[in-house]
């Protein structure tokens, strides 16, 4: 496509007396290949998750969020994985967006890695127990080591103990004294584990046992042996380091002082790609130790700096007399749980003080999990030792999605709701109602905002939509109504309820679609006007009374559940009908028309539309009657060109999309308030 540079030359008058937009370009556009104004961008997403032993992760919830400052702001994309462990879909994004952060609150896989977008792409590998493919890391070390691998020496702490380390480890924390290989950790053991410690569910309600009276949170040798600590899993927002120290069996401690060292094992338990290097699997031999002895572990909270473990938070210990909370029931700061199948210990840590300083705790226990081992196997007392949970009694509905991660636990058909753009966020179409002539470009002859929710079943396909609408702003003396297209049929659908239809020459099939159409259209509302008690303009003028946003939510079942690549891209093909003329319908540049718009309009007047190239809605000046934008949008006031308000938007048009990606928001230098409604 030839390289075109445009400027945009917008005069506003009276009404009827508008000077025409022109953009002037430096050479001729080549047909169909001009800016359609899009703010967003559809990226493909490919996941794939398979444990140690190449068997897929199944059913697995994976979260995509964005971000910004470093920080998840809001959920993008919802889905699961399918029977071979992947992840095939695609996700509409404002087109500022150049990262998502994976989530899958799974215990055993790395959590909140921020993953770029590359081409359109989304691309994720999680196989073999090992993150693959391409990660940012957000992680800002203040003190970064030297990277020869050189131990610090034992370091005095402020209470009566030593910190010193089992030998040397690199830059990001990870010990030079890992074992050869790593323990594998089967998809099986990660199922138990995640049974126990499911992620965001707090110990005290969904396990109390583990925290009762007398169960054991200490290794108590039986027998002379070796021990193995494995690293498998860390969820926290701290940098952790684990240690240990050990004791007499028959003389616990009973304050700090009793405590002369504690020996550190993982200088920094954080998973590579999220600021550390740690792999699921590590593995350290702690030594030999005589019968008679208890291993006790200990948490350094937020301990690693860059270069040591001894700036921390605070510090827990096994023995939970030891720990820094006043109620004695709020102690315990580890558990300790016995696999029989796998003879091995598994050992959660919590990592914020329990009585929610310096911030709130979710008392999951899963902030560091380990699991230890010993030879001989029998060598480490198993009594008063709680079993580890088995799944398989927690998919009421038989779905196959566990009911903690099942929104419809009893719902078989359904398995959770996916919301565009987001859960707490809703997306704007701004609309010029004068097509196939200009009108004024203060794009505020109707907006609305829209939220569209998906329910989908447990194979990832959509069972029933519930688009909500809020009709914002009506800057026009038309009675204008509003609808969307989708790519199922009229067939495809069930029922539709919940909308507005009064006259504009609509009528609707049986199960509620518009009659008359090829593809599946939902008309919201025939006349925006109809939703308020003024029949004048609505939210575009300071000086006359403020109109609360009127909502309109629909609810449409499906016949059969539906991918999203068989409905079609959210937001869909919205239009507006204007002036109660049902064939005189504009759409976003670049959208067809639905089968009921009166052809003989299309490319007249200041119309470029030309359905042989597949050419829709922008004007013989390549400019648009409507824009669709990703957030809420701070619209214009009436009459002010959207030139004069958002200050960006003909540097972002000018650059064809590539620069001011963002143009719409509410950053330094973006924005002319004064043009800008703002009741």
């Amino acid at each position: 496509m030839k390289k075109i540079y445009t400027y945009f030359i917008v005069s506003l008058l009276l009404v009827g007396c508008i000077e025409k937009p022109e953009i002037q370009v430096d050479t001729e556009p080549e047909q169909g290949s001009s800016f359609d104004f899009k703010s967003t961008q559809t990226v493909n997403l490919d996941l794939s998750f398979t444990d140690n032993l190449g068997l897929p992760f199944t059913g697995l919830k994976v979260q995509l969020w964005k971000v910004a400052n470093g920080v998840k702001t809001e959920v993008a994309f919802k889905a699961f994985t399918d029977g071979n462990g992947q992840l095939k879909s695609a996700v509409e994004l404002p087109t500022y967006v150049d990262r998502l952060v994976l989530e899958t609150s799974f215990i055993g896989i790395p959590n909140n890695i921020h993953v770029p977008i590359e081409g359109n792409q989304f691309h994720f590998e999680y196989n073999n127990g090992q993150v693959i493919s391409k990660t940012i890391d957000t992680y800002q070390r203040s003190n970064e080591h030297n990277g020869n691998g050189v131990a610090s020496a034992a370091f005095q702490t402020s209470n009566s103990f030593t910190i010193s380390y089992m030998g040397d480890y690199n830059g990001r924390g990870v010990p030079d004294y890992l074992e050869s290989e790593r323990d594998a950790i089967s998809s099986t053991l990660l199922d138990y584990i995640n049974a126990s410690l499911p992620e965001s569910q707090p110990v005290p309600q969904y396990h109390p046992t583990y925290l009762a009276n007398g169960k054991k949170t200490t290794l108590d040798i039986e027998d002379y042996c070796d021990v193995w600590i494995t690293f498998v899993h860390e969820g926290a927002g701290w940098r952790n380091a684990i240690a240990f120290y050990t004791y007499p069996t028959a003389t616990p401690p009973q304050s700090l002082e009793d405590i002369d060292n504690i020996n550190v094992i993982f200088p920094n338990l954080s998973f590579s790609g999220s600021g550390g290097g740690m792999t699921s699997g590590d593995k350290v031999n702690i030594g030999q130790f005589e019968a008679g002895t208890s291993i006790g572990l200990v948490l350094l909270a937020n301990g690693w700096d860059g270069s040591n473990s001894e700036d921390y938070e605070h510090i827990v210990f096994a023995d939970k007399n030891l720990n820094p909370e006043p109620d004695e029931d709020l102690r315990q700061h580890n558990v300790l749980l016995w696999d029989n199948e796998n003879k091995l210990f598994l050992l959660g840590f919590e990592d914020v003080r329990r009585d929610n300083i310096p911030f709130q705790c979710d008392q999951d226990f899963n902030d560091a999990i380990l699991f230890v081992t010993s030879n001989p196997i029998e060598a480490i007392s198993t009594d008063n030792v709680s079993p580890v949970d088995r799944p398989g009694v927690l998919d009421t509905d038989g779905d196959g999605i566990n009911d903690i991660l099942d929104e419809y636990p009893n719902d078989g058909n359904k398995a959770y709701d996916s919301f565009y753009p987001s859960s707490t966020s809703y997306g704007t179409f701004a609309f010029e109602d004068n097509w196939p002539d200009y009108g004024d470009y203060d794009f505020n002859d109707l907006v609305i905002d829209y939220q569209f929710k998906h329910t989908l079943n447990a194979d990832n396909q959509v069972v029933s939509m519930s688009p909500k609408f809020k009709i914002r702003a009506i800057g026009a003396g038309y009675r204008n109504g509003f609808g969307f297209a989708t790519d199922l049929l009229p067939s495809d659908v069930t029922t539709v309820s919940g909308h507005s239809i009064n006259g504009a020459g609509v009528t609707l099939n049986g199960n509620g679609t518009e009659s008359g159409q090829s593809n599946a259209v939902f008309i919201v509302t025939t006349n925006a006007h109809d939703h308020f008690t003024t029949g004048g303009f609505v939210n575009t003028e300071e000086t006359s009374a403020y109109h609360e946003p009127q909502e309109v939510t629909l609810e449409i079942d499906l016949a059969s559940p539906k991918t999203y690549a068989e409905i079609g891209t959210v937001p869909y093909n919205p239009f507006v009908i204007i002036s109660q003329n049902r064939g005189r319908e504009v759409h976003l540049p670049g959208y067809a028309p639905t089968d009921l718009v009166d052809l003989s309009l299309l490319g007249t007047q200041d119309d470029d539309t030309d359905l042989s190239i597949g050419q829709y809605y922008r004007s013989k000046t390549d400019l648009p009657w409507g824009i669709h934008l990703p957030e809420s949008f701070a619209y214009p006031r009436e009459k002010v060109d959207i030139r004069n308000s958002h200050l960006r938007f003909d540097d972002w048009a000018r650059s064809f999309g590539y620069s001011y990606l963002d143009w719409y928001r509410n950053q330094t230098g973006y924005r002319n308030i004064n043009g800008i409604y703002s009741r």
